[in-house]
């Protein structure tokens, strides 16, 4: 550091400031992006806990018949699971993906997570929303008086924000940097850049 006045640091111009702004401004939407997921993982898990427990007992209890089938659950009379369903509980492993990658910035694993966010949450509940349009078309026309059963579907939301996020952190990972400057990418080597 050069003191006002003083020397200034050797091998220093004074210009190298332009480059860590750059490398400043990726740190932070870093951050950003990493504490959003976060987020979104656990409106995630809000949703599928109970999707768990509606599929899970289904495979308990009617399935393989392993358990007897208690009084509640038979009061709640829920609807078979439809086989989107099935799929769409194995979205946690997307997370567990993302969650693994954000010590190191492993951008391999966050790949894994984005395509992952896609098959096994985006898609499931885009063939479950067209499976269900007869009813939804149902629900449109009688309104309140349909016997179609209700439910918000955020869900598809919450994977189309975690992909957008997962997206922009993967680009926070890879910025380029200016030429002739030195760079450590997610990998932890240093890239000179010519």
């Amino acid at each position: 550091m050069a003191s006002k006045g003083g020397p200034r640091a050797i091998g220093s111009d004074g210009s190298d400031f332009k480059h860590r702004q750059k490398i400043a401004a990726s740190i932070k939407l870093s951050i950003q992006c990493k504490f959003y997921l976060k987020m979104l993982f656990l409106l995630h898990l809000s949703i599928l806990l109970p999707m768990w427990v509606k599929v899970g007992g289904e495979l308990v209890f009617k399935e393989f018949g392993l358990l007897e089938q208690p009084d509640l659950w038979r009061q709640l009379d829920l609807p078979a699971a439809y086989p989107w369903e099935y799929v769409w509980c194995l979205s946690f492993i997307p997370m567990l993906f993302a969650l693994l990658s954000f010590n190191r910035n492993k951008a391999i694993l966050l790949k894994l997570h984005y395509y992952g966010q896609f098959v096994f949450g985006l898609m499931p509940a885009c063939i479950g929303i067209g499976s269900q349009f007869p009813e939804l078309v149902d629900f449109l026309r009688h309104g309140e008086s349909s016997r179609t059963p209700t439910f918000k579907g955020h869900f598809p939301m919450v994977h189309g924000f975690s992909m957008y996020f997962s997206y922009n952190l993967y680009g926070a990972w890879h910025r380029k940097s200016p030429k002739g400057t030195q760079m450590t990418e997610s990998n932890g080597k240093d890239v000179k850049t010519e």
